[in-house]
């Protein structure tokens, strides 16, 4: 009996209204920095995904230095107590892809969906939230990263779509190149519909029975088969210029 009470007595909450944080009961100073953290790039995610905030947060703070990892249903993230000390461009972006799982989730009132999962397939998702990762960076720093993951993408096959919609499903080996295509997939948006993130997630939330590629058509006027052909042919082309094409930044 003494080793779960131990355990209890070795974590505590911060309730900070909006933000509460699970922390190691020793290292409340990083708790507090936790809150002011995620205070600060809240802003960020929501002007991004064109939606505020309303809901309450819990932030897990653990000890193990790669912990990281979100739950939107539960508007959840956990993240390393030393990322939080050791603040970076890096970890501000982590933490606000995470932020962006968990805005999104609630922004498009995925509570409320009842038809096939997955609603937003993992590309989508990916697409979406990935730019998010290089908001506290240098400009260029974005560009490189999509260029890099585009010409993987032109240089292999193109993954069947049911692994681009449930990356936990496919290969280890694998996972790089989905997470490649779907950003590829995202340029194609990009550069066709350079609004369509919010465009889409506000077309969700809209359209609370509706799946990701019905609330697509209805923002970009084109079907899911027209939008498999166009990532197709973008694909081809960009695999021509793979040697000179360059990608510009994703706003």
């Amino acid at each position: 009996m003494g080793t779960p009470r131990l355990k209890h007595d070795l974590v505590a909450d911060l309730d900070a209204g909006d933000v509460v944080v699970r922390y190691p009961s020793s290292d409340v100073a990083t708790a507090r920095a936790a809150v002011e953290v995620v205070r600060a790039l809240w802003p960020v995610v929501e002007a991004y995904l064109g939606a505020p905030w309303t809901g309450r947060l819990r932030v897990d703070l653990l000890a193990e230095a790669r912990a990281s990892g979100a739950n939107p249903a539960a508007a959840t993230l956990r993240h390393s107590v030393r990322g939080v000390q050791q603040r970076s461009p890096a970890t501000a972006g982590v933490l606000s892809y995470q932020l962006g799982q968990v805005l999104w989730y609630a922004a498009t009132a995925e509570a409320e969906y009842r038809g096939p999962a997955p609603r937003s397939p993992d590309w989508l998702l990916t697409a979406a939230l990935t730019p998010l990762t290089h908001a506290w960076s240098e400009r260029d720093t974005w560009s490189d990263h999509l260029a890099r993951h585009v010409q993987r993408a032109v240089r292999r096959p193109p993954l069947a779509e049911e692994a681009l919609a449930r990356h936990a499903e496919v290969p280890p080996g694998t996972l790089a190149l989905a997470v490649s295509q779907s950003l590829a997939r995202g340029r194609s948006l990009q550069q066709r519909h350079p609004e369509w993130v919010r465009a889409l997630r506000a077309q969700l939330a809209a359209e609370p029975q509706w799946g990701a590629w019905e609330a697509l058509e209805a923002v970009t006027h084109a079907d899911a088969a027209t939008w498999r052909e166009r990532f197709a042919t973008d694909l081809e082309v960009w695999r021509g210029d793979d040697d000179e094409w360059r990608p510009g930044v994703v706003t």
